[in-house]
Parts: C-alpha cells; structure tokens; sequence
C-alpha cells in the first residue's frame, strides 16, 4: 500500500524526456527576475506596501529581501539535488509528504493563475495610464490586457528561448531607466509641499538623506504596517524560484538554477531598496504615510516632470506584460508536472509534438486569466471598485480594482506555500541529517509564517479607526481557505481512490 512519504525517483529520462535542453544561466535568470518583474513592482506594487507601512517601505523592502533569501536558500538546496517541472510541487512533496506536496502544488499554480490575471491587468491600466499622460485621453484599460493576452499566447506556445531572451532584454532596459529617474528624484530631495494636494508642508525640504525611512516611528507609521509591507515586500520577489520550473529545460540545472534564483533576489533587493528609499524621498518620508497610499504611481508621481513620468510607465507596462508572460511559463509547467503525473487531469501534462510546450496547460490558463478579470469586474459594483482603487474613477479603474483585488488573494497563498516549503526543507534536512536545509528551511518558515500573519492583518482589523474593512478585503482570507480546502478535498479523493496515482506522486524528476 502506498505510504504518505518519501516518495522514490525514476530515472533521469522518464522526467526529461518531453522536454528541448535548451536553455542556459542567462535564460533561467530572465525568467526568475521576469517574473519578479523589479521595474512594474518598483514602479507600483510598492503602493500596495505602502498603504500600511508608509515612508518605512524601504525598511519592509529591505526585511522582504532578507526574507527571500531564506526562501531563495531553501528553493537552491532543493533545485541542486533534484530538478522538476514542479518545483515547489516537487520540493514540498519529496522533502515532507504527499499531502502537503499536492496542498503546495495547488495553492502555487491557484496563486499563479490569479496573480497573473492582477499583472495582466496591471499592463492594461500602465498602458492606458500612458497613453492618457500623453495624449490626454481616457482610454479603457482592457482595450491593452487583450493585446498583452494575445502576445503572451504566441511568445509562450513556441520556442522558449525566444522569450526567455526577449525577457531579459526587456529587463535589463526597464531597470536601467527607472535607477536614472531614481537618482534623479533622490538628488532633487523632499519637496517643500504634498505633490499629492500642493499645499500640505512637507517636513524637511530638499533633503535626500533621511534614515527615518528605516525606522517605523521616526516615518510615522507602526511596525504591524511595516510587517504587512513585508509581505507585499516579499510578493514582489515571487517569482525567484520560477526558474525551477524550466530546470528540465535547461542544460545545468543544478547550477544554474540555484545561482538564478539567490542571484536573482540579491539584484532584485537592491533595486528595490533604491527605488522605494527614492519613491519616501519624493513625497517626504513623514508625508508617505498620506500621499504614497493616495498615489496609485508610486515613483512616477515624483517623477520631476512629465517626461520622467513617462518614462516610468513605460518601463511599468513592458515590465507587467514580461512579468505576466513568466507567471504564465511558471504555473503553464506546475499545472503540466502535476498533469504528468496524473493527480490533476492528464490532458495537462501532455507536450505540443513539435514545438515541445505544455500546450493544453498554456489555453488553461489564459482562459482562467479571462475569467477572473471578467469575473472580478462584473460581480463588483463601481462603488467597490473606485473605492479600492483609492478613489479613481475613470477608464483606468478596473485595472486597478482587479490588480489590487487578485493581488490580495495570491499574496497569502504564495506566503502559505513558502511556509510550506520551509517546513519540507526543515524534514527533509532532518530525514537526511543535513543541517543546512533545517537552519535556512527553519527561517523560510519563519519569514513565510510572518508574511502569511501580515498579508491578512487588515482583513480583520481597521486601517484606522472608524475605517471599515471592505467586504472584498475582508473575504480575501475565507477565499484563500476555500481554496486550501478545495485542494486538501481533491488529495483525498485521489488518495482514497486513485492509489497508483497517489503513489507515484513527486516519483518524475531527475536526481544526483
């Protein structure tokens, strides 16, 4: 009869037959920091931290950067002994159990599948943010999702190293640009007013160096706000393990994944800390807790002028659709890995004959993309959507309304899996009396435990007294737990009836 662990590998060619070894470092790097996407998180998923931790974002970022690196350190012990499509399904299947292995599986390829949609979104509403400044228009965001739909589709259903590299292209240009317009605010210094109402004074003026953006009391902010920006901090590093799931892809995957995945987290980090400390400096750091939240640009509403506004949008939109193309590399490979080894259905887990893609796993989740959007904005009144939106009414609101909406959902389920992930490098390194992966998994847990606690504090609790908790905010933790046991439902039946099934879960990769 089947056991619930340890579940033994085949050999190296069951797991990498299907696949093309194309791929390189420079290709799995593209693709961890793709899906990081530092230039459209810079640029604006430092608002979602900032709501709660103010001028004190730089200090959550730079807490998110040491959180990920514990999470990085598990994700390399793990990618240097064996390699899967699966990754963190793999990871978590063969360092604890089947249960909590099919539990990560499902809530990473559910949290992919919605964070995706929120980042295709995201290119919608950066773009016609564009064309607005440039023109003067107001034109509907979802206009450019679809466009941004149809590109992923074609740059993902063939030849992988045609995106990798188009990814890395983008990413380098996109971060360039935003450190020029970063240097540039944070050497212009505070503003003597809110560049929010043109008016409020702003304590400080023309100061660039201001520590107090590291300390939550001197920014006027508490530490509960900094350690929910830390789990939007480390939400904007997701993605650094997506590397893995091109390791059967790629030619050296026990070396070239775990040096993409820490590599990339340290590059990433230190973007980020730039970006975040330049974005305080231009509303003030005590200012922040006001205007940054009220903001939705982030640094392009410090941005010195229009043309540098411009700038940052731009590098924001090319950066969501690139991000978007490597969610949907990452989840299209879960959703294959799982299909292969049939605990999902096993039309998944079939590969294109000629171009060598998980073809059926690719029109899955662009559909799913479509049905959350839609879904998202057509089951929302406008009230909602303008209110979560900050106050924004007009053609971009949607994009707004449906980026911050789905980004609360997937931002706990990829904590809870990096928890999970921790707990299995903590087993794993006790089963085999490896103490690396018990110090760096025990800290994994840790930071993913905190970040879980962080990502839903504001569910149950008022941003300010007399605030209210929006019905869409406060339905964020039952959605998520409706999902864990949507998939704790589905194990057991595979376990109770499909024995074989269960018994070779996590048995397909390749193993040193």
């Amino acid at each position: 009869m089947a056991t619930d662990a340890n579940p033994a590998p085949v050999s190296a060619t069951t797991g990498t037959s299907g696949f093309h070894k194309t791929l390189g470092l420079r290709d799995v790097i593209a693709q961890s920091l793709s899906v990081i996407a530092p230039a459209m998180s810079g640029a604006f998923l430092t608002y979602l931290a900032s709501t709660k931790a103010g001028g004190a974002t730089p200090l959550a970022y730079l807490l998110g950067t040491l959180a990920m690196l514990a999470v990085g350190g598990t994700v390399a012990l793990f990618a240097r002994s064996l390699s899967s499509a699966g990754s963190m399904y793999s990871y978590i299947t063969r360092g604890a159990n089947r249960t909590l292995g099919f539990l990560g599986g499902w809530c990473y390829a559910a949290a992919f599948l919605v964070l995706g949609g929120a980042v295709l979104c995201g290119f919608g509403f950066f773009t016609a943010s564009l064309v607005a400044l440039l023109t003067g228009a107001d034109p509907s965001w979802y206009w450019f999702s679809l466009v941004g739909l149809v590109v992923i589709a074609l740059m993902s259903m063939f030849d992988i190293r045609a995106s990798t590299r188009t990814q890395l292209v983008i990413l380098v240009l996109t971060m360039a640009a935003l450190l020029v317009v970063a240097v540039v605010v944070i050497s212009i210094g505070s503003p003597a007013v809110s560049v929010i109402d043109g008016s409020t004074p702003v304590a400080s003026p023309g100061r660039s160096v201001d520590l107090s953006a590291f300390w939550p009391s001197a920014a006027g902010v508490t530490w509960t706000g900094v350690l929910f920006g830390l789990a939007f901090g480390m939400l904007s590093f997701t993605g650094a393990e997506a590397s893995a799931v091109l390791s059967e892809e790629t030619r050296d995957p026990r070396g070239a994944v775990p040096r993409a995945v820490l590599g990339s987290i340290v590059v990433a980090g230190l973007f980020y800390l730039v970006i975040t400390y330049a974005t305080a400096i231009g509303f003030g750091v005590q200012q922040a807790a006001v205007d940054w939240p009220a903001s939705l640009a982030g640094l392009a509403a410090v941005a010195p002028n229009t043309g540098f506004a411009a700038v940052v949008l731009a590098c924001a939109a090319l950066a969501s659709l690139f991000c978007a193309l490597g969610v949907h590399i990452a989840v299209s490979r879960v959703l294959f890995a799982m299909g292969r080894e049939r605990v999902l259905p096993r039309r998944l887990g079939t590969l294109h004959p000629r171009w060598g893609t998980p073809w059926t796993a690719i029109a899955l989740d662009l559909a799913v993309w479509v049905l959350l959007a839609g879904g998202s904005v057509l089951f929302t009144s406008r009230e909602t959507q303008v209110a979560i939106a900050g106050g924004l009414d007009d053609g971009l609101t949607g994009g707004v309304y449906v980026f911050t909406f789905l980004a609360g959902i997937g931002t706990p389920l990829v904590m809870a899996v990096y928890f999970m992930l921790g707990i299995a490098g903590v087993v794993h390194g006790t089963r085999i009396g490896d103490a690396r992966f018990r110090v760096v998994g025990g800290l994994a847990a840790v930071v993913g435990g905190l970040a879980l606690f962080g990502s839903l504090y504001y569910s149950f609790v008022e941003a300010a007294p007399g605030a209210g908790i929006p019905l869409v905010v406060a339905a964020v933790p039952w959605v998520c737990l409706a999902i864990g046991a949507v998939g704790l439902a589905v194990a057991a039946w595979t376990r109770r009836f499909r024995q074989p099934v269960w018994a070779d879960m996590g048995r397909i990769f390749d193993e040193v």
